[in-house]
């Protein structure tokens, strides 16, 4: 254990460019056991701290360390989702390390600093080290928002996807991130699809997949766009994008309909879905343009918007499977999942 600190500490001295920092504080511990997220301060003499501010002193490391036994909280453990698992962090470090850095001045996310393999494990050890957004204006988190401020993390989705766009793109693009971004798409979850119960919704499934991510318009999606995973200013204003696991090429509408469900309670959701779907693609007009792109936001949102109850029902396939009692699954996305098959 001695040995794996030394390296990690010469590691992260090695990328940050000098040994004087402490952790001051574990973020969080990443899912299922495979290590953590902490945040670092540089602890530079006091008569130098006149000449460093906040924003420069502080890091955060997300340390990957897989467990040598996996134990999934849902029950989900295996070589599948194991490997799974591994690739995101591959994904997420290439993402940090080749994309994220040219769009950050477009959407704010953490800028990339460093990444390294560990030695010390047979397990893909590995560390990715990034700025700190609560020092960049980014301290607020939240679990729920009110449909009005969910407005800027959509802001933030249409910008993201506009930036991105690409029509009829090339089959290795994106290259070395997910070719289909989403953690649930139904090529990497036949175990889930396995597991649900047999019915209108499971005979759909394959329909659901095709019609989603067949579009002639991609884009990059974030691929777990939920609420937890937005870090927001203090007044509520601005906010920026974290984990970015599971991002690769698809329809953006799928970003768009898991962050709404992550966040608004099923009345929020009933009440201003329509609107609210509306303000995506209203934003993703402005986004295009603003961008100059090539592609015509017109057809873009024509191609998109009946893929809106087709990615929820989607999504809902995946919980079916996955989690058949979850909270997520309620009347409104049973509505809406009954809706989208009916257009197949």
């Amino acid at each position: 254990m001695k040995n794996n600190q030394h390296e990690f500490n010469q590691v992260l001295s090695d990328i940050v460019k000098t040994t004087r920092y402490v952790k001051t504080e574990v973020i969080q511990s990443l899912w299922s056991g495979y290590g953590e997220i902490a945040r670092f301060e540089t602890n530079v003499p006091q008569y130098l701290s006149s000449q460093s501010n906040r924003k420069d002193k502080t890091f955060v490391v997300k340390h990957i360390n897989p467990p040598a036994i996996q134990q999934h909280p849902r029950g989900w453990s295996g070589d599948i989702s194991h490997q799974r698992k591994l690739t995101s962090y591959d994904v997420e470090a290439e993402f940090y390390q080749h994309w994220a850095n040219n769009i950050k001045p477009f959407c704010a996310l953490p800028l990339f600093i460093g990444q390294a393999s560990l030695s010390h494990s047979c397990l893909s050890s590995k560390m990715i080290v990034m700025s700190d957004l609560d020092s960049e204006g980014f301290p607020v988190r939240f679990t729920t928002i009110s449909a009005e401020n969910s407005k800027v993390c959509l802001r933030w989705l249409a910008r993201f996807h506009a930036l991105n766009m690409q029509h009829q793109p090339a089959d290795n693009w994106p290259q070395n991130l997910w070719p289909l971004g989403t953690y649930w798409h139904l090529a990497t979850r036949k175990k889930e699809f396995n597991a649900m119960e047999e019915g209108v919704l499971k005979n759909a499934a394959v329909k659901l997949d095709k019609s989603l991510n067949s579009c002639r318009y991609k884009t990059l999606v974030h691929g777990d766009a939920k609420i937890a995973n937005f870090c927001f200013s203090d007044d509520f204003s601005q906010v920026a994008a974290v984990d970015f696991q599971y991002v690769g090429g698809g329809c953006g509408v799928k970003d768009l309909v898991y962050f709404l469900g992550s966040c608004l309670d099923e009345i929020t959701l009933e009440l201003n879905f329509s609107q609210l779907v509306d303000f995506y693609f209203t934003e993703l007009h402005t986004a295009l343009k603003s961008f100059k792109s090539s592609c015509d936001s017109q057809e873009i949102e024509k191609e998109w918007r009946p893929l809106v109850n087709i990615a929820w029902a989607d999504f809902e396939r995946f919980l079916a499977g996955w989690a058949p009692t979850h909270a997520k699954r309620t009347c409104f996305t049973h509505k809406i999942t009954v809706a989208a098959i009916a257009t197949l």
